[in-house]
């Protein structure tokens, strides 16, 4: 395709390993310069790069001097030079990725559909032109060389960071020189730039003072475009703005003498009073500047970014911010600009730009940074992938439970309601709960403690179905015998939140008990949330108790694995209902299926009344009969009176069988212990303190702690009471003093250690023994 274009019909351009890009094809030459302006790649990055090319034997001299240039001359506002190669038919230079300025202007305005520029086209061509003024006083001031041709063909921008940077320095000469080669010599679209005649002056005073009118000529096309004929037409204003004007015709002096400088340009109000400007000039400078002006600059950026193009705000100002704080020592304050600006990226600009970013942000031993982080956690939560939640972020995160700052530990446990979704089986099930049970327990600050019961009640259903029942039992249970009263009032509010996480047996057995105990609790709004969560529970149990196949119904959701949890078939809660239908299933010939097995052991008991009643009603009308001839009734009533005996032991069987499963432990035990969770290897209490079993029973916690109560007299009803044999415990309390309202070590009912002991992992759990009488 390019043999043709290229001389010889060989592609130097292989040797440095760059490339043309397909689609990229050559223009004609630019009439106002000596290049043609191809798009190419490097082979081995496949990064893209802008190729000038030069093949006219009239510029081939000019071409290897801007080469030459190229590789010598640094700066910011200097095209990059990447590679060249010459030869006596051509010359290639490759740079970094640009456009003209002409093409970038035009850009702009058919991306807005405007004719001119709007106020924050303002903003950037103000910063556009504070660069060109600083490279310009850098060749002026510092290498004595003049550019010579500036104009809307030979000004770049940056395709990345959307700088303004000079090229085409085929004509730059020293101050000290005289105009060796004029541009309209060569380009004769050039002409309209020429400045009048100089008149008394001689060699580098020319040479600047024609680089300062050529300035004045770009700004007049900028906002006018390139109708310009002569030097005549750049006494009109057009479009330029009024901040600009003055400055404007200082530069456009017919005496060279009274033209004013590139500096005064650059203090000119159109500059200088320019948000924009200001801010990236500061960020830029941000080394030199004191903590205090850091700390004002950084309040005030959140609200000015608004008003800046989106463009610079993503290419150019982000960048900064994240030199500013690497290098600068800008800390968190840069954090609220930071994620402001995140929302307006693409999910994949936010994870490539901004997330690495904030891994090392968390990493940052600065509280004050990964406070900020917390608190903006939910702004950018959703670009964060598990993988880097896991393996980079968590660790760090899980510092704030332990910080001595009370707000930090209180904006960690927050964040875990956001980052639940997305940990994985062990640092969900396993690390986070041990955190959340030593907040629990041992935090001096209420308000933690209840927001640790609040979070673990909201991320419940992430939590592994074979942990999840005995882990909120437990942190709930602990959390009603708290000294703090939200904290009590908050586990109640838990537990009938987490209704459908729990089997009916352990509602019955175990939370009943517990929420009951707090109807006397001494705050009134405590109490209140007691009543409604027994009723609520009480209405789910009778329910079952007049439908028993809605068992199954009610407890679809305890086995159930939400997003960001881990399913197991053989979970912990799977075994409770299979020791219900084990139970009332020996009244059937199918154990395996506990809802067709209480309808068909309701259906029996049917029939047998049926059939009993359809057996008496002939005897009765015999015996009526019977009774009318004067015979003996005695032998008609006794069919009818061993079937009411049979009837009788029916419902002896039924109730024996039911009060056996309501009391029944040992599967319980059995199954617990023939299904280990993580928990099982751990050596300490989940949600308490070490502790060892002393007796393989369980303490009794049927009654309030030991107090002097009156003896209640007994009655002439018969009762059932279901008695439990202290157990033995040896606790191994904490030793930290609280400060505030810790909650009380001494031993009681609900936070003893044996009572939660069917929840925790110690590899031998007591077995509760239950009695009738």
């Amino acid at each position: 395709m390019w043999g043709s274009f290229f001389s010889g019909g060989k592609d130097p351009l292989k040797d440095l390993g760059y490339e043309i890009l397909p689609d990229s094809s050559p223009t004609s030459n630019n009439s106002r310069s000596i290049w043609t302006i191809l798009n190419g790649k490097k082979k081995a990055t496949g990064d893209l790069v802008t190729i000038f090319s030069c093949q006219n034997d009239a510029y081939i001299q000019l071409a290897k001097a801007a080469l030459k240039r190229m590789k010598t001359l640094r700066h910011p506002n200097i095209l990059v030079y990447l590679d060249g190669v010459e030869s006596d038919k051509a010359v290639y230079v490759v740079t970094e990725k640009a456009m003209p300025l002409e093409t970038y202007l035009n850009e702009l305005k058919s991306n807005n559909n405007v004719a001119n520029f709007n106020s924050e086209h303002l903003l950037e061509i103000a910063w556009g032109l504070q660069q060109l003024c600083r490279v310009l006083a850098f060749l002026h001031d510092d290498c004595k060389l003049s550019h010579g041709n500036i104009n809307t063909s030979t000004v770049f921008v940056d395709a990345k960071s959307c700088d303004w940077k000079l090229a085409c320095l085929e004509f730059v000469q020293s101050v000290n020189e005289e105009q060796a080669h004029v541009p309209s010599r060569y380009l004769p679209a050039c002409q309209r730039y020429e400045p009048p005649p100089a008149s008394g002056k001689k060699g580098g005073e020319n040479q600047r003072s024609r680089d300062v009118w050529l300035v004045g000529t770009l700004i007049w096309e900028i906002f006018n475009g390139n109708g310009a004929t002569s030097a005549a037409s750049y006494r009109q204003l057009g479009s330029i703005p009024r901040p600009l004007s003055a400055a404007y015709g200082e530069l456009m002096n017919i005496n060279p003498a009274l033209r004013t400088s590139i500096d005064k340009l650059n203090q000119s109000p159109f500059i200088q009073n320019n948000p924009l400007v200001e801010c990236l000039l500061f960020l830029e400078q941000i080394q030199l500047k004191d903590p205090g002006e850091k700390q004002t600059f950084f309040n005030s950026l959140p609200d000015k970014v608004d008003q800046f193009p989106s463009h610079i705000n993503e290419r150019k100002l982000l960048p900064l911010l994240f030199t500013a704080y690497e290098f600068g020592s800008a800390g968190s304050a840069v954090l609220p600009t930071l994620f402001k600006l995140g929302k307006k990226l693409s999910d994949n600009d936010y994870k490539k730009r901004i997330v690495p970013i904030i891994t090392k942000l968390f990493a940052s031993t600065d509280r004050m940074t990964r406070f900020r982080l917390l608190q903006q956690l939910d702004t950018y939560v959703e670009h964060l992938t598990p993988a880097v939640v896991n393996d980079d972020i968590f660790t760090h995160i899980c510092t704030g439970f332990s910080d001595q700052e009370p707000a930090i530990r209180e904006a960690t446990v927050k964040a875990m309601l956001f980052l639940a979704p997305k940990l994985n089986y062990k640092n969900l099930n396993i690390e986070l709960m041990k955190h959340f049970s030593r907040l629990q327990t041992s935090d001096d600050q209420g308000v933690i403690r209840t927001n640790t019961i609040v979070c673990l009640g909201k991320i419940a259903g992430h939590l592994n179905p074979s942990l999840r029942g005995r882990l909120l039992i437990s942190a709930f249970g602990r959390g009603t015998q708290d000294p703090f009263g939200p904290s009590r009032q908050a586990s109640i509010f838990a537990l009938n939140h987490s209704e459908k996480f729990f089997t009916l047996k352990d509602i019955a057995s175990k939370i009943l008990p517990i929420v009951c105990h707090a109807t006397v609790d001494p705050e009134l709004d405590v109490r209140q949330q007691a009543f409604k969560t027994i009723q609520m529970f009480l209405k789910k149990l009778e329910t079952v108790s007049e439908k028993p196949e809605l068992a199954i119904e009610m407890e679809k959701d305890v086995n159930s694995s939400n997003v960001g949890g881990t399913a197991n078939e053989t979970s912990w809660t799977s075994w409770a209902l299979t020791s219900l239908s084990s139970n009332i299933g020996k009244l059937t010939t199918k154990p395996q299926q506990p809802s067709v097995n209480l309808t068909l052991a309701k259906s029996d008991s049917q029939n047998t009344l049926a059939n009993t009643s359809a057996m008496s009603t002939p005897s009765k009308e015999k015996s009526t009969g019977n009774t009318s001839n004067g015979q003996s009734p005695v032998k008609v009533n006794a069919p009818s009176k061993l079937q009411t005996k049979a009837e009788k032991e029916e419902q002896q069987r039924q109730a024996s069988a039911l009060a056996s499963y309501f009391n029944k432990t040992d599967d319980v035990n059995e199954d617990d212990e023939a299904n280990p969770t993580p928990w099982d290897d751990m050596k300490s209490n989940d949600w308490g303190e070490t502790q060892e079993i002393g007796d393989d029973k369980w303490e009794d916690f049927s009654t309030p702690a030991p107090v002097n109560k009156p003896e209640i007299p007994s009655t002439a009803t018969t009762t059932t009471t279901s008695t439990f044999k202290s157990t033995t415990t040896k606790t191994t309390t904490n030793t930290t003093a609280w400060t505030q309202d810790k909650p009380s070590q001494s031993k009681n009912d609900w936070d003893s250690d044996a009572f939660f002991e069917d929840v925790l992992t110690s590899s031998s759990k007591p077995k509760l023994k239950t009695t009738r009488r």
